[in-house]
């Protein structure tokens, strides 16, 4: 067992595929599901990604997916990962946060991004060339919302005048933010100077060593205190492949047919550094990529305290049910983690009676 003194911390992200092994309400369905049995076995959080017009991800609004899950659970985070900032009306997105908040008895992460997909994008109507503007606009907006009773705010695409925000959320002064990071430096700069959590994804360990430091660095030297930086630290996390069976060969098996499916569908979505968009995957490379953790328990403790040595991060969040995976199997995977897995890292036994 582990010294849990620096206890890590384990999530799952779910995206939802139209997958052809499923149908959309069972994936929806089984997703929830999921949910429910992460909160009862210790995870500490769960994600829920938001796409339109496509069939690698079916959830369209990441608040109506968090509130389900909320009214399920009673422990277990629950973040949007991320709510894409210029597709919403930026106080339409804080009362439906802050009643998830509400429901969920504060336990909201709140995980924004400007959205990649100029798909997306066209099938709304909303012009991609304008997202860094209404993204920047907009998490102001979100940012004052959660945390003021009432705003008033003047900009390009939005004004209000002495608008109140109902309901008030649990947390105050409001549910942590959060941003994605992946290759550049600047994200983690901005993340850093602005106080907020992050998620990585797309980068190899050593890099993602580097942009931990070059936070810790930026937001003290923004004035921060060194408690707030320990604590927003200690909220982030990098998003992972990850996936357990009886031995590495079930597992590798197992994984395959629906990361596969995946990739050939992403379309322009990024791929954690595994490969680049316009390459075709190599299962077996897939395999030993840093960013993938799929084995049996004993290889994947291994796999994860060599992440936690190379990089100093004590939160992964976790992506069993990648391409539609079959239900059964990602409950074992998530099972096979909770037993053989977590308690390597974390006390889980007092984290589920809570």
């Amino acid at each position: 067992m582990t010294n849990h003194k620096n206890e890590m911390s384990f999530g799952l992200f779910f995206l939802n595929s139209k997958s052809p092994f499923k149908s959309e309400d069972e994936e929806l369905r089984n997703g929830l599901e999921q949910i429910k049995v992460a909160d009862e076995l210790g995870f500490h959080s769960a994600w829920m990604a938001e796409h339109n017009a496509r069939d690698y991800g079916v959830v369209t609004s990441s608040t109506v997916y968090l509130a389900a899950a909320a009214a399920q659970t009673k422990r277990i985070k629950l973040g949007s990962a991320v709510a894409r900032l210029p597709l919403h009306h930026p106080m339409q997105l804080a009362e439906e946060m802050t009643l998830v908040d509400v429901i969920s008895n504060g336990r909201l992460y709140v995980g924004v991004g400007k959205g990649y997909d100029k798909l997306e994008f066209d099938a709304y109507n909303v012009d991609f060339d304008e997202r860094h503007a209404r993204f920047e606009e907009s998490l102001e907006i979100l940012k004052a919302a959660l945390t003021n009773p009432r705003i008033s705010y003047s900009g390009k695409f939005y004004n209000f005048n002495d608008i109140p925000i109902n309901p008030r959320p649990i947390q105050q002064p409001g549910p942590p933010l959060f941003v994605m990071v992946s290759g550049n430096d600047a994200s983690i700069i901005n993340a850093a100077k602005d106080g907020y959590s992050f998620v990585l994804g797309g980068i190899k360990n050593d890099d993602t060593l580097h942009k931990i430091n070059l936070y810790q660095e930026t937001a003290l030297a923004a004035g921060y205190s060194e408690e707030y930086v320990n604590e927003a630290m200690a909220r982030s996390g990098k998003l992972l492949f990850v996936y357990v069976a009886e031995t590495d060969e079930q597992a590798y098996e197992e994984f395959e047919e629906g990361l596969m499916w995946y990739m050939s569908e992403r379309d322009n979505r990024p791929v954690f550094g595994v490969v680049q968009r316009d390459k075709v995957l190599d299962y077996n490379e897939f395999l030993k990529s840093e960013n993938a953790i799929v084995g049996s328990p004993e290889k994947v403790r291994k796999d994860i305290e060599k992440f936690r040595e190379e990089t100093g991060l004590n939160n992964i969040i976790c992506w069993m049910n990648i391409g539609g995976q079959p239900n059964d199997r990602v409950i074992k995977s998530m099972n096979l983690f909770s037993k053989e897995v977590m308690p390597y890292f974390c006390n889980v036994e007092a984290y589920q009676k809570i």
